[in-house]
């Protein structure tokens, strides 16, 4: 009976002994987990106010990134530490801040250039690092931490081929914010023992969430400040367009003429003008520049005095645009050009002699039920080539006096579209104008606006629409000579 008393005694010690073993490894637990939470703390404590000082002094990014891996760098004693952001096409990532010796982590070339431990900075900043690929891509592409403590055993790190470059443990945190991924911090080679721990990983992950709030701040404030000013640019260019537009229409006797210009949200370069080159001719053009914004303006604003200079010395709307093409030439970059269609228009006679410098065609309408007839000379664009390709354009001429009604317009007219991306059209372009072709140059034009609106739904203007009406008010070349010959067997 005693020896059951003892042992009852012994297991009461033992479990007694065991619950305060226990409980003081949990009170230990605690007090780690604790000293963790304290150390995250405060060193998110330090980093917020660094960071708060360092924006301080600007809203560029590029300082903001330097202290991120300055800061990570430092709080887990890592050798090396970059920062790689997801660039604009949203596929790949580059580095934009590395410190320390930073090993490539993609396969490197063997150029002795990049094989020196000087450079390795400079090549991993020229790494461009595919979503997915790779321990870094990965981390970006699932948007979840990294932690390898065996680097140099792990199948997912390659083995750098520069001598003494050695990586041991990697830590891999994703600059994470609205369920989007920035970009990734990555710390290698921690200087004291035991590697990357997973204390190590939530202070850094800690960090990483701060600042993805911050920079996706100072990204969202970059992009407002951008819109800013494209808008101002975009009114400027609006503003500076209107005056190169004709301030009023030229009195010429049998001619009616009204012009439309209606720039759209994106500003392109539209543009017509009416040049008066002497008492019996004038000069009409419709042109398009490929440029956007003040860019696009200036450029026509350059073309236009050109054109308005070189009308004068010549009636050959074909001998005009060479001149001119030699301006854009001059003055344009590879990438820009102009197409345009330029005619000059004889008051007494209706004759109407134009170019197509790259431009769409030209329609006219006789009215009274009849077709649309569309006259496409051949010519290549202003400021694409010169010499003697360029001067393959063809001249073309017309007679209003019969065609009554001639139309310039660009391309914005054809391209408009509707709710489901359907383009108004050739064809019900030309309804419209054959519809209409009995009335004043005014009323074609708001009706071929009305009709384009009717068809877009609401749907935003994303190009530039310019038409101009030419109406023949006088009489037709066969009814003057018969007029002549009635007057003469009277007398």
């Amino acid at each position: 009976m005693l020896w059951i008393l003892s042992a009852i005694l012994l297991l009461g010690l033992a479990a007694t002994a065991y619950l305060y073993w226990r409980e003081a490894k949990v009170t230990a637990q605690l007090g780690t987990e604790l000293t963790v939470l304290r150390r995250e703390e405060q060193a998110l404590f330090d980093f917020l106010n660094q960071f708060g000082e360092t924006m301080t002094r600007g809203s560029d990014t590029g300082p903001a990134m330097d202290l991120i891996v300055s800061f990570a760098q430092e709080a887990t004693t890592a050798d090396a530490a970059g920062l790689f952001v997801r660039e604009k096409d949203g596929r790949t990532l580059r580095a934009r801040v590395v410190s320390g010796l930073f090993p490539p982590f993609h396969r490197i070339t063997s150029d002795r250039l990049f094989s020196k431990r000087k450079f390795v900075a400079e090549m991993v900043k020229r790494e461009i690092i595919e979503l997915g690929d790779g321990v870094i891509g990965q981390v970006a592409l699932t948007g979840r931490p990294l932690l390898i403590t065996n680097a140099e055993n792990d199948h997912r790190v390659p083995k750098s081929e520069i001598s003494g470059l050695v990586t041991r443990d990697v830590l891999a945190v994703p600059l994470n914010v609205r369920e989007e991924n920035l970009g990734v911090l990555v710390l290698v080679n921690k200087r004291e023992d035991p590697p990357f721990t997973t204390a190590d990983q939530s202070l850094i992950t800690a960090v990483a969430r701060q600042a993805s709030v911050t920079l996706d701040l100072i990204r969202l404030h970059k992009l407002e400040a951008e819109q800013q000013r494209l808008e101002q640019e975009l009114e400027l260019a609006r503003t500076f367009q209107s005056l190169l537009l004709p301030r009023r229409v030229p009195d010429y006797q049998n001619i009616r003429l009204a012009g439309l210009y209606r720039p759209a949200l994106e500003m392109g370069g539209d543009y017509y003008d009416y040049i008066p080159i002497d008492d019996r001719y004038l000069g009409i053009a419709v042109g398009d520049v490929s440029g956007k914004g003040v860019p696009g303006a200036l450029i026509m604003a350059a073309v236009r005095a050109a054109l308005r200079a070189e009308a004068r010395l010549s009636l050959s709307p074909r001998e005009v645009l060479q001149r001119v093409n030699r301006v854009a030439m001059e003055d344009t970059k590879e990438s820009v050009f102009i197409t345009m269609t330029y005619g000059v228009l004889d008051s007494q006679t209706g004759i109407f002699r134009f170019c197509r410098a790259g431009h769409e065609p030209v329609i006219c309408c006789p009215g009274n039920g009849k077709g649309i007839v569309s006259y496409q000379p051949e010519g290549m664009a202003l400021g694409i080539v010169e010499g003697e390709l360029f001067s393959m354009m063809e001249e073309q001429e017309l007679d209003l006096s019969r065609e009554k009604t001639a139309i310039l317009y660009t391309d914005g007219i054809v391209e408009a579209m509707n709710p489901k991306s359907e383009e108004y059209g050739m064809e019900r372009f030309h309804g419209q104008v054959q519809q209409h072709a009995d009335k004043v140059p005014g009323e074609v034009l708001q009706a071929v606006l009305e009709d384009i609106d009717k068809f877009a739904r609401g749907r935003d203007q994303h190009d530039d629409i310019t038409m101009v009406v030419v109406n023949w008010a006088g009489e037709a070349q066969g009814e003057k000579t018969e007029r002549t010959a009635m007057d003469a067997s009277t007398a």
